[in-house]
């Protein structure tokens, strides 16, 4: 696997407080520092699911995810 950089934007409430925000967005990278080591077609259907899923929040998620090639 190539190491690439991706600036992933993370669209988070600015009702959280920030030592709090700093931890999803950590969880959210680690999340996806993982995704990103699986099979590019365990990553489709990860997506393809992860897409019916109507929140906000996980738009937010797979806009990302899909920024990993």
């Amino acid at each position: 696997m190539q190491d690439k950089y991706v600036d992933f934007k993370f669209i988070l409430d600015e009702r959280i407080p920030r030592e709090i925000g700093l931890e999803f967005v950590a969880i959210r990278q680690l999340a996806i520092a993982v995704f990103g080591a699986l099979e590019p077609e365990k990553r489709k259907k990860i997506v393809a699911n992860l897409s019916e899923i109507q929140s906000p929040q996980m738009q937010d998620i797979v806009r990302n995810l899909k920024l990993i090639e």
